[in-house]
């Protein structure tokens, strides 16, 4: 999945979310492509069957799904 997202050259965190992170609906930032937006919570909705300490974290990105906003897609990039 790594590959598939052009993300090698990322460092692995710890965490998948930060402390005290808001995700809202409509949060002023760039919107971004829908579609890899898609393609990238489907895929982590995936590992929900082998890693369910991500699970949380996984339905909070999913919501955005319709009008994804940058930070949304900072969120899932973390996760991944």
């Amino acid at each position: 999945m790594i590959k598939k997202f052009s993300m090698e050259k990322c460092k692995p965190i710890a965490t998948p979310i930060g402390h005290g992170i808001q995700l809202s609906k409509d949060d002023g930032a760039s919107k971004v492509d829908k579609n890899s937006y898609k393609s990238m919570v489907g895929s982590l909705m995936f590992f929900t069957n082998i890693r369910p300490d991500i699970q949380y974290v996984i339905s909070l990105v999913s919501r955005f799904i319709a009008d994804p906003f940058e930070l949304h897609l900072q969120a899932t990039k973390r996760i991944i």
